[in-house]
This record gives C-alpha cells, structure tokens and sequence, in this order.
C-alpha cells in the first residue's frame, strides 16, 4: 500500500513538473514573438515640414498639377523626386480611393495635397450645400490616405463667384500660366509654354491625368532651372503672406517698392530747394553809392539756349528732373 502511495506521488510530481514545464515554454515563447515584433516595428514616417522660402528675393515657381491621382501620376512623382522638385496636386476626391498608396506617397515626399472637388462639377450652378459636400468628401478622402488635411481649394474650371467662396470657406488657389494641356495633348507644346511662360511668383496649371503631360516634366524642369527657378509648392509660394478664406490667388506679386525723388520734384511736399543768392560784384570805382552793379552778362552776350532780350519766354511747366512712372502691368488673370 505504501509503494503505491508513494508510485502514485511521483506520478503527480512528473505530471505537475511536465505542466509547469509547458507553462514556462509558452510564455517564454511568446515572449520571444512579442520581443521580435517590438524590434521590428519602425515608426511610421512623417511627412517633412514646408520649406522657409523667400519667394520675394528667390525666383519661385509653383508646378501645379490637376484632376489626379491617375495612372501617370506616381512616375510624374519619379521624375520630381529624381530632381528635388515639389509640387502642388489638386485631387479629385472621387480619384483618391483607386491611388491611395500614391496620396500618401506624395505627402511623405513633400508635395502639397489640395482639394479640386470630388467630380469636377462647375461649382457656380450648385447650391452652398451641394458645394459644401464637394468640398467635404474630398477633404475627408485626401485626410483618410495621406493624413494631411489640404488647406488649399482649385475650384473646376477656376469657375467661382462669392457664394461658392463662402461655401468653401478655404484660400482658393487658380494659376497664372495655363498651359492648356488638356486641349493640345502634345509634349513639344506642353515642354514650350511650361518653360517660356512662368514668370518669378506665377502658378503653372498642368494635369497629371494625361501622358503628355507628364511626358514634358523632364524637359519642363530642366528648363525653368536652367532659367534660375526654385520649385516650391503653393503654400511654400505665398510664405510669410496670409492667405484669406474665400480669396483667389494666381500669383505671388511682388511687394510695393516707394519710389523717392532726389532732390526732390517740383510741387512735392518737401517743396523746391532754397534759392541760393548769387555774389554781388562790387560796384566799379566812381560810381554813386547805392547805385546797381553792371550786368556782368551783357558784356558777355547772351547765355545759349536763353530767351534773346526782351523774346517771349518759353512755354510750358518746368522740367521737375523726374520721368512719369509707367503704367503697372495688368495681369493677365
């Protein structure tokens, strides 16, 4: 009875021991697993900040690209990468679901996510609710892929009036060279006007849905920077100006330079320069006292180019030494 008892011990024992064996090798194996997953994960990557960029004392362009993403649009972002070159993309929001990858691409490669609308409708024939909801989905779709929420509006056609800026509620961003690729559908055309057109400040529309398009980028680039332009995005273009909800921008125009006369022109506030008093000559001997002195001049005949002797003097005002500023140019949009 005893040995039994005793057999039956050592059974219990092993069986215990086994468990707590298995036990132990359970945990240490998940342990294992969870260490291995800790190491691995990396953090997400973050999207780098806007560029501090004075676009009044740099030769800034904004290359802005429409109605994507489409099926050209992640070797347009090759070709920008490949160069240093950011951009501004307003998207479709009924486009963002098919590209997510390529959203969340452009975001993390520091180009600016915009808004042009969910399906391109002319803004101006729909009710405030109906631009609102335009605006909405896409700002919801463009935030769900890249995780930036875009700050900048396109509205679809550039068709807007104040209702529709008050619905959108956002900056609204239209260009200032319209290369009207959309039409041509041509690489030479698209390569001209993208390169000879821009000018310092100016918003270049293109749309990155037609292969042409994106063809002429290359070609494009390496042109305006062999004209000396900096690639900014459109936010990057207007730093250090604020940009007003419901206000359209085409270009970054230069800052009012005060111009000043020197000395100072005619009818001016600071009035004419003192009169300055010629010498007196001294009155030849013999002469009464108090009488005038001779004119010096008559001895010397007339000054050239002055009025003869008792002539009629000349006509018309006094030259005041300051040309008529020139028109300002009027943009073209």
């Amino acid at each position: 009875m005893r040995n039994c008892a005793v057999i039956g011990a050592g059974i219990l024992l092993a069986a215990g021991c086994s468990h707590a064996e298995r036990q132990a090798r359970t945990a240490g194996e998940h342990g294992a697993v969870k260490g291995r997953a800790t190491a691995t994960r990396s953090p997400s990557p973050t999207p780098p900040p806007p560029r501090k960029i004075d676009c009044d004392r740099v030769k800034c362009v904004a290359l802005t690209f429409d109605d994507g993403p489409g099926p050209y649009t992640a070797r347009l972002l090759d070709t920008l990468k490949k160069n240093g070159a950011r951009a501004t993309f307003f998207m479709l929001g009924e486009n963002v679901g098919a590209h997510r990858d390529i959203v969340r691409r452009m975001a993390l490669e520091g180009q600016e996510v915009a808004n042009h609308s969910w399906s391109h409708p002319d803004l101006t024939t729909l009710s405030p609710s109906e631009v609102r909801s335009q605006i909405q989905r896409t700002q919801k779709a463009v935030k769900d892929a890249s995780g930036i929420t875009p700050t900048l509006v396109r509205p679809p056609y550039g068709s807007t009036n104040k209702r529709v800026e008050h619905a959108i509620g956002m900056p609204l961003v239209l260009w200032s060279v319209d290369t009207l690729d959309w039409r041509y559908r041509d690489v030479a055309r698209d390569t001209r006007v993208g390169v000879n057109e821009p000018k310092s400040g100016g918003i270049v529309l293109f749309h990155d849905i037609h292969k042409p398009s994106v063809d002429s980028i290359p070609k494009v680039v390496d042109g305006l920077r062999k004209r000396g332009f900096t690639f900014v995005t459109v936010s990057e273009l207007f730093t250090g100006r604020r940009l007003a909800p419901g206000t359209s921008y085409s270009e970054r125009t230069a800052p009012p330079v005060q111009v000043t006369a020197s000395p100072p022109a005619g009818g001016s506030s600071t009035g004419p320069p003192a009169a300055s008093k010629a010498p007196t000559a001294p009155a030849p001997a013999g002469s009464a006292p108090g009488a005038p002195a001779p004119d010096a001049s008559a001895s010397r005949g007339p000054v050239p180019g002055s009025p003869a002797p008792g002539g009629p003097s000349p006509s018309g005002p006094a030259p005041s030494g300051l040309a008529p500023a020139p028109p300002l140019p009027v943009s073209p949009r």
